[in-house]
């Protein structure tokens, strides 16, 4: 097991493995860095240098009693791409992981990124005057307080965000396998990065972003985001593609691997000498 201590100690596992230009996979909420990626890791480092990042809070990483927030996980993948002198990496967030990968940009620019994916990102979850693309298609604020409120009085509340993840639904037994790797996140770090996903706006940073961008997104039962929101940020952003899956919901890494893996794998490889 490979683990790195962030600036506070908390220890950052991650997985680096297969050679090539380096892409850096940052998962989504309440997930595993091995559970996340089970369809994706070995098929993408067949061509590229894959660092796997597990959020703090999550799965093997530290927990420690706070500093759970998008800015300190931006904290702990500038500490890794650093510690392993990392330099033109793609970086591919999906959900919670590439609002962490936004909030990099915001804090540390683009010197170690080269390029970027977003996958299934909100930029703004809740209702806002003139914004078309709250998740859900409608989200008041108190609708994401109640929700917290909630969370705060049982468990049992963050339980059912699996279920809206996926355009057709996994097995039952992967479904169970999931929702166990869930409970590798403690209940209030889950609460203090769900209040901070809340919070955040990244629709203003979009216009600065000149690098190269893949965007995807799912368009089959996409519960959180059921909008063209993919097509908005590709109209936003100078230097953005985007690529719809049409038979796979808000999880295309997992309901269609190969298209998912060969696109971005192909993305990471382009402009690189051989």
């Amino acid at each position: 097991m490979a683990y790195i201590s962030a600036t506070d100690g908390t220890p950052i596992y991650y997985r680096d493995l297969g050679s090539g230009p380096p892409l850096i996979l940052l998962h989504g909420l309440m997930l595993t860095v091995d559970g996340f990626w089970t369809r994706n890791l070995e098929p993408l480092a067949e061509s590229c240098r894959v660092i796997a990042i597990e959020h703090r809070g999550h799965g093997q990483s530290g927990k420690p009693l706070d500093a759970y927030g998008i800015r300190e996980c931006a904290d702990d993948l500038e500490t890794v791409l650093d510690a392993l002198d990392v330099e033109d990496a793609t970086v591919a967030g999906v959900a919670f992981g590439a609002m962490v990968a936004l909030e990099y940009l915001r804090l540390f620019g683009n010197a170690r990124i080269g390029k970027l994916a977003i996958i299934e990102a909100q930029v703004r979850l809740t209702n806002d005057a003139g914004w078309e693309h709250p998740t859900f298609g409608d989200f008041p604020a108190e609708a994401g307080q109640g929700f917290l409120d909630a969370c705060r009085q049982s468990r049992e509340a963050l339980s059912g965000f699996l279920l809206g993840a996926f355009g057709t639904p996994p097995s039952d037994e992967e479904m169970a396998r999931m929702q166990n790797e869930a409970w590798l996140t403690p209940t209030q770090a889950a609460i203090d990065f769900i209040q901070d996903m809340i919070a955040a706006d990244y629709r203003a940073d979009l216009a600065g972003i000149n690098l190269p961008t893949l965007l995807i997104y799912g368009r089959l039962n996409n519960v959180p985001i059921p909008s063209e929101l993919g097509a908005w940020i590709a109209e936003q952003m100078p230097n953005a593609r985007l690529e719809r899956f049409e038979d796979a919901g808000h999880s295309p890494f997992y309901e269609q691997p190969q298209r998912f893996n060969q696109l971005l794998s192909e993305f990471a490889q382009e402009g690189v000498r051989p």
